[in-house]
């Protein structure tokens, strides 16, 4: 079916419409859309051609309904016009006000003339945006970003937080916004401006890393420098401690009290209140991420001679896939799943949810409720704080780091003599396992299932 979004044929000529909202109308000199004629008949041309003033458009509807004015509008428009008869075959006619041109050389004549009036009345900055656009000469951001989030690495909530940081680079800088234009002093400027908003240093340093990333991309197909010394996202010292500094950790495990504050709890809704009494006490016994627990299929389940066995097949990382024992508290809620409806997960009846339909999206949501109701409401006594829990568990009871490391599924390979000439096959797991013991109160409370 033939794309005529945004398009519309008078006579036989294609023309871009696109409506301007109703209270936006006396703001833009009351008119009820924006037309502008492309000037052929072939609908394929028509598509071709439409895409910059569409966007050109829509910048003008954001700026009016941020109330701000629009002194570029004109200028824009006209580079737009002036790309198209570059374009065009043989630049066969160009025709801007009373002047009219019929060859490359006199339209970039043309183009100059326009530049120059422009640098005259607007500055430095406007002349070289009406230049770059009008010649074709500016590679614009908007035509190659969809590309990177389609094929680089990353879950779909980091794709999603890339196209969010561009996007948001885009509504400060203009839809028009070039690579070339985007130097060191434009993204300082940037910077200051997400400073100025108040953001936290970590925020601005997540979007300068997702700029970053795009403009490394865009050095690698040659759009732009090659160096990662000439990326303008780099440098900028947003959230560093001053030397002699460290960053303390702003992560603990859960003392005993806390801990018993979860055990005996129980969510109000009691779907979820089964679902995360149980998923609590696994993750206290075995150190697990939240995901992982509620990836598990009842097919990961494995009774070996010396008892049963849980599969993660996969996780944050290639360490995360490994091979646990199940310790004997958690037994009972194994086998009560196992022997549920017939269902392939474990822990049956999730939705998935977020960019990467994760099955324990919404259960975290239920957790954060669940904990903040039960008196655990600091900041990083999330889910992961059992995760540290275990881990905090496992030194206070001297067991090797690297051994610690294939039972929660951390990367071995820093390690020269474990992590390289050993994969820990002949390490007796069960026993470690079999080691976890909190207080008195704690075990108890974990056989409460």
């Amino acid at each position: 079916m033939a794309d005529t979004k945004y398009l519309q044929k008078k006579g036989n000529t294609w023309r871009v419409v696109v409506e301007i909202p109703k209270p936006l109308r006396a703001a833009l000199q009351g008119k009820p859309r924006f037309i502008k004629s492309l000037g052929t008949e072939s609908l394929t041309e028509a598509n071709r051609l439409k895409h910059q003033h569409v966007a050109e458009f829509k910048r003008r509807i954001k700026l009016a309904e941020q109330g701000r004015t629009d002194p570029l509008a004109a200028a824009i428009e006209s580079a737009i016009a002036f790309r198209e008869a570059f374009s065009s075959v043989g630049n066969e006619h160009l025709a801007f006000h009373d002047q009219e041109s019929a060859a490359a050389e006199e339209l970039l004549e043309v183009v100059n003339q326009e530049a120059q009036a422009l640098l005259e009345a607007q500055g430095p900055e406007a002349e070289r945006l009406f230049r770059s656009l009008a010649t074709g000469d500016a590679t614009l951001i908007r035509d190659h970003y969809p590309t990177w989030l389609t094929i680089c690495n990353g879950t779909e909530q980091t794709k999603a937080q890339h196209l969010a940081a561009i996007k948001r680079y885009l509504a400060w800088a203009g839809d028009f916004m070039s690579i070339q234009g985007t130097d060191r002093r434009k993204a300082g400027d940037y910077v200051q401006v997400l400073r100025d908003e108040k953001l936290s240093a970590k925020t601005i340093q997540r979007h300068l890393s997702s700029l970053a990333s795009l403009w490394t991309w865009l050095a690698s197909r040659g759009l732009t420098a090659a160096s990662d010394h000439d990326n303008p996202w780099r440098g900028h010292g947003v959230g560093r401690k001053p030397r002699g500094i460290r960053k303390t950790a702003s992560r603990k495990g859960l003392s005993n009290e806390k801990a018993l504050k979860l055990l005996k709890g129980r969510h109000r809704t009691p779907r979820y209140s089964t679902i995360l009494a149980d998923l609590t006490r696994l993750a206290l016994l075995h150190g697990a991420r939240s995901d992982e627990l509620c990836s598990l299929k009842k097919a990961d389940i494995e009774k070996l001679d010396d008892g049963y066995w849980f599969f993660i097949r996969e996780g944050k990382t290639e360490a995360a896939s490994r091979k646990v024992p199940l310790h004997p508290l958690a037994v009972p809620i194994i086998e009560r799943r196992l022997k549920g409806p017939a269902q392939e997960y474990l822990f049956e009846g999730l939705v998935p949810g977020g960019p990467d339909r994760k099955r324990s999206w919404n259960v975290s949501k239920a957790y954060g409720r669940f904990r903040k109701g039960v008196g655990v409401k600091e900041r990083f006594e999330d889910f992961h704080a059992l995760r540290k829990t275990f881990t905090d568990l496992m030194e206070g009871l001297e067991v090797p780091e690297s051994t610690v490391k294939l039972i929660i599924g951390h990367d071995r390979s820093g390690d020269l003599t474990y992590g390289v000439y050993s994969t820990g096959q002949r390490l007796d797991l069960r026993r470690v396992i079999n080691r976890v013991d909190y207080s008195p109160e704690i075990m108890k409370a974990l056989a409460s299932s």
